[in-house]
């Protein structure tokens, strides 16, 4: 990206003056990296952490926290919100010096995607992952958003819960307007994952307005016939029609099955299908071939061929076989941000053991 190429030659140029400025600079995010890891966190495991002694580390602590980088109290250090910022900076920063350019495009080949950014690690593992997908995907929109008005669908669950507090909606809101849509319900989960929950959260970090999708995300014809006819879910699916960018993950079809509190025949027979993946209510298999439907309201998978930007997040080494499945059958304007953990099992032919 070339904001990202101006951004690496001037910190090059500012080395060449100031060449001790560099271990100035990476020790003070990598104090950063550990306190988001494990914090909140006391000095002494800070210390035992980065192998440092607790001297020269209350220094550094005395300056981040006089900077607001990180925050203290009785239960030990967090990162602050401007942390994260500088985190975030960081991660471009050695994103760039490190050059994984090489294996994005391998991987952009193989599931036949428009775009595809790898963050470094594993994000079932390590927190900093998680920071890192926020910033590519933030990234990715402030490069490739067309117009002033956006309207964001996104789905729930756990990769939406951990993904949007890492996306960093004062970079965005500068030059665009958002609306934020539930693209699913889901009225029986843990109100954390839930996709109204969700795009409340991200419509308050871009300044914008959320639209929620008051249904269940699991229920019977009957019950779907009845809902879809109320005007204030003909609102929201009226929004989300008109959505250009949509958000959304991928999951493990068995753990699907679970959270969808399917019954056992439907159960039995996901697995007579080798299902492997879950989205948007359809569970399909390795070839990407749909295998079991749940009525439901909200975003239809047919449906993302219309979308502008359709964004896939998925990390972990649990979900590369549902994502490779799924890029069989996505559309081909499709973005996919994910880490190390997955890309690497997809491009080294672990999902095609049986």
């Amino acid at each position: 990206m070339i904001e990202s190429d101006a951004m690496n030659v001037d910190y090059n140029k500012i080395m060449e003056v100031v060449p001790e400025l560099d271990n100035f600079y990476w020790r003070r995010i990598q104090i950063l990296r550990e306190v988001l890891r494990h914090g909140p966190i006391g000095r002494k495991m800070l210390a035992e952490a980065l192998g440092m002694t607790e001297r020269p580390l209350r220094h550094e602590i005395d300056i981040l926290k006089g900077q607001g980088l990180i925050t203290v109290n009785t239960s030990g250090m967090s990162i602050s919100e401007q942390g994260q910022v500088a985190l975030a900076v960081a991660l471009k920063l050695s994103r760039d010096s490190k050059s994984n350019r090489q294996r994005e495009r391998q991987l952009q080949q193989l599931l036949m995607a428009k775009d595809v950014y790898i963050a470094s690690g594993d994000s079932n593992a390590d927190s900093e992952t998680l920071v890192e997908m926020g910033v590519l995907l933030t990234n990715y929109l402030e490069n490739h958003l067309s117009s002033d008005v956006q309207i964001i669908a996104i789905t729930g669950g756990t990769t939406m819960k951990n993904i949007v507090p890492h996306i960093q909606g004062h970079e965005l809101q500068d030059h665009h307007s958002f609306t934020v849509v539930s693209a699913r319900g889901g009225m029986e989960e843990a109100a954390e994952v839930q996709a109204n929950t969700i795009a409340e959260q991200l419509a308050v970090q871009l300044g914008g307005r959320a639209y929620m999708l008051y249904s269940p995300e699991t229920m019977t014809v009957a019950t779907f016939e009845s809902l879809v006819g109320e005007p204030i879910i003909q609102r929201t699916l009226r929004v989300l029609a008109k959505a250009n960018v949509v958000l959304f993950s991928v999951g493990d079809a068995k753990k699907m099955a679970l959270r969808r509190r399917l019954d056992e025949e439907v159960k039995v027979l996901l697995r007579e299908k080798k299902a492997v993946g879950e989205i948007f209510g359809c569970f399909f298999d390795r070839e990407g071939q749909i295998v079991y439907r749940i009525p439901r309201i909200g975003l239809k998978l047919e449906q993302l061929k219309d979308i502008q930007l359709p964004i896939l997040i998925a990390g972990g080494s649990e979900k590369a076989e549902a994502v490779q499945a799924f890029s069989k059958m996505a559309p081909k304007q499709t973005v996919i941000i994910t880490d190390e953990g997955c890309s690497l099992k997809v491009l080294n032919g672990e999902t095609q053991i049986k």
